[in-house]
This record gives C-alpha cells, sequence and structure tokens, in this order.
C-alpha cells in the first residue's frame, strides 16, 4: 500500500524519498505489491521528525538523469515545457542548466527558466531539505536517517538490498515510464556531458559519495551468492 506525499507518523512505515528520473514510478508499482504501508514523497523534500522516521531514496548519475529530464519532457505532451523543449536542441537545453543568471528556484510550470530547478543539484535539493548547495546537510541527513540509498544503475543490486532490509517481494519488476527515444549515454557528445556534471558539481560529490558507501553495504556481501 501506498501514501502519496503526507506526514510520516509510524517509524513502521518507511518513506521513499522519490528524486525526479530516477526509476520512481517503477518502484511505485512494485510497492503497491507490497503488505507494507510506504510513503512515497513524489514531491516532498527530506524532513527530520523528532521521533526517528525511516527513510531510502535512490540516486541517479546527474549527467544521465538531466538528459533523461530532456527527452522525457519532449515525448511527453501533458508536460507544461513539452512545447518549448520540443524546439531545443539538447545543447540549448544544457545552456539553460548552465545559465546561473538563472536562480535556481521554482518558477510557473510553463516558465522556461524552470528547467534549472527541475536539472540542477536536484538530488542535493531533496535530500538537505531544500538547499541545493548544502551538500554536507544532505550526507548528514542520508547517514543518520537513510535505511538505504539505491542506484538507478545499480537497480538489481539495490533491490536486492531492499528485500534484505524490509523484507519485500521484488520477484518481479514491471519497467515503468522508460523514454524509449532517447539515445545511450555513450552517444552524447563528452562536452555536454561535462557541462552538465559541472553545474551538477554537488549532485556528482553526492552521487559518488553515497555510492561509495553503498559498495562497502554489508548486505551486498550476500548479494554475490545470489
Amino acid at each position: 500500500m501506498i501514501i502519496f506525499d503526507k506526514e510520516a507518523t509510524n517509524p513502521e512505515n518507511p518513506v521513499f524519498l522519490h528524486i525526479p528520473k530516477t526509476g520512481g514510478k517503477t518502484l511505485w508499482d512494485l510497492f503497491e505489491r507490497q503488505q507494507d504501508t510506504i510513503h512515497v514523497w513524489h514531491n516532498r523534500y527530506f524532513k527530520e521528525y523528532p521521533k526517528p522516521i525511516r527513510f531510502f531514496t535512490f540516486l541517479r548519475d546527474p549527467a544521465d538523469r538531466v538528459i533523461s529530464t530532456y527527452f522525457y519532457i519532449r515525448s511527453y505532451e501533458r508536460d507544461p515545457l513539452y512545447q518549448k523543449v520540443n524546439d531545443m536542441s539538447l545543447q540549448e537545453f544544457v545552456e539553460y542548466v548552465q545559465n546561473e543568471k538563472i536562480e535556481n528556484q521554482p518558477y510557473n510550470k510553463s516558465d522556461i527558466r524552470n528547467i534549472r530547478y527541475r536539472t540542477v543539484n536536484l538530488a542535493t535539493r531533496y535530500l538537505s531539505g531544500g538547499d541545493p548547495n548544502d551538500l554536507e546537510r544532505a550526507k548528514h541527513h542520508i547517514t543518520k536517517h537513510f535505511d538505504l540509498v539505491g542506484f538507478t544503475d545499480m537497480y538489481r543490486e539495490s533491490l536486492f538490498c531492499m528485500q534484505q532490509i524490509y523484507g519485500w517481494n521484488i520477484a518481479s519488476i514491471n519497467r515503468k515510464n522508460k523514454t524509449n527515444s532517447r539515445p545511450e549515454m555513450d552517444s552524447i557528445a563528452p562536452n555536454i556531458i561535462q557541462s552538465i556534471e559541472q553545474v551538477n558539481h554537488h549532485d556528482k560529490e553526492l552521487y559518488e559519495w553515497a555510492k561509495h558507501h553503498f559498495l562497502n553495504y554489508p548486505h551486498l556481501t550476500s548479494f554475490q551468492d545470489v
């Protein structure tokens, strides 16, 4: 059972903090098939409670996430930026991502400036509690409050750890919300990837830091035998 975007009140019910474009809808389908109650925060940043609440999340390489966002917007007619982004090349989109004259804050959903809010240090924003530049707070919250940080490029391993922690049935996964029209990362120009990584330097460091901790996660020892 899923409860969307509501306050967490029971420490027994974990909270999945969903950072956009990290495979969330695929996980929602998995959560719906569990007997446990699972909070899904789709439009909420991390929040610290007086009593301990168990959180988990997924991260994605920031360059991969930004490129996925570009192709997703172009493929989804109901997205508020669909018409505007459809007239942009990937290079033009990345130029908006890089434009530091545009404040990294939410604008009207159809405002083209919203590109930066949807792409720049998004994971740091969600995990810090709202500040895209507070990397250290994001790390602190993960260390203190998160059972698990999974990774889209280590999906099978991440799901295995989730099963070990929560005891959920993950026998079958139905891939949801995949943008079939997007190219593979190795076909993207290296200068575009580098430009995205430079402006997403907090997310890049957070991703690499969290992955280092994940690779030393005790449940992965038994994964090798599966």
